[in-house]
């Protein structure tokens, strides 16, 4: 079977002359902790520290980059655990033999190479994905995750994460912040992001009720465009928000202030 070799150095220049100041470069950083502003890790994971179920709800179905390279290929995402709220095992099993059939797809692309890297350098793997080799690395991911190393809490500090910022709508609860905070045993850093993206966007179907929720959740009126984004503002800060993160699909705000 086919190995999954991966050169410490795959992520420095090729450039003979470039290639040993990014490597002294690196050398200075790379034991530093992790400072992470934008991710999508659910503050539910730190809060709760319950094992990851499988391999396939941890590196598949919420990896939108994963699935979506799958659907392009004709896979439905249904059949990769997408919005599926009873996901088997068996299922899980074969969205994972899906994702190692259609490997060569992602040649040259940054998914496989933190899909390679989180195999190679966190599981220990050294089998290269295929059809073949699809359920012996499920059989061993699935293993790992069971042990006490590869908790939530556990991946946190053998990151050596010192800031994490997660990825929150305006409506959320916070609940899991919140919880984390109370938390006397928790000593990491995770503060919520204020995400505002699908409340300004009109032309979605449901964007009438969405900002009709978030007027009756934060109590700030949202029939204008100045007052839709400071909703629920106060609720983050007061959890330690600080950032905001974007990623609107259009910047044409003419006509926002009206509904």
């Amino acid at each position: 079977m086919p190995g999954l070799a991966l050169h410490p150095e795959r992520m420095l220049p090729a450039d003979a002359t470039l290639r040993p100041i990014a490597r002294e470069l690196y050398a200075s950083v790379r034991d530093l902790p992790i400072i992470s502003p934008h991710g999508h890790v659910p503050p539910v994971w730190l809060a709760d520290d319950v094992p990851f179920a499988d391999p396939t709800s941890l590196l598949i179905t919420p990896d939108h980059y994963v699935n979506r390279m799958l659907h392009s290929h004709g896979v439905s995402l249904a059949d990769l655990g997408v919005a599926q709220a009873d996901f088997t095992p068996e299922q899980s099993r074969n969205a994972f033999r899906i994702l190692c059939s259609h490997w060569s797809d992602y040649r040259g692309t940054p998914v496989r190479f933190w899909l390679e890297s989180e195999l190679a350098d966190i599981f220990g793997i050294d089998l290269a994905p295929s059809a073949d080799t699809a359920d012996q690395i499920y059989d061993s991911i699935a293993a790992a995750l069971v042990t006490p190393a590869f908790k939530p809490r556990a991946l946190f500090e053998r990151f050596k994460i010192s800031f994490l910022a997660t990825t929150d709508d305006p409506c959320d609860n916070l609940e899991h912040h919140a919880k984390l905070a109370a938390d006397a045993s928790w000593h990491g850093t995770v503060v919520p992001t204020f995400r505002p993206d699908k409340y300004l966007e009109p032309a979605r179907p449901d964007w009438t009720e969405l900002v009709d929720n978030l007027a009756a959740v934060s109590g700030i009126a949202t029939d204008t465009y100045a007052g839709g984004p400071q909703a629920g503002a106060a609720q983050r800060l007061a959890l330690a928000a600080r950032l905001r993160g974007h990623h609107r699909r259009t910047r044409n705000r003419r006509g926002c202030h009206r509904r």
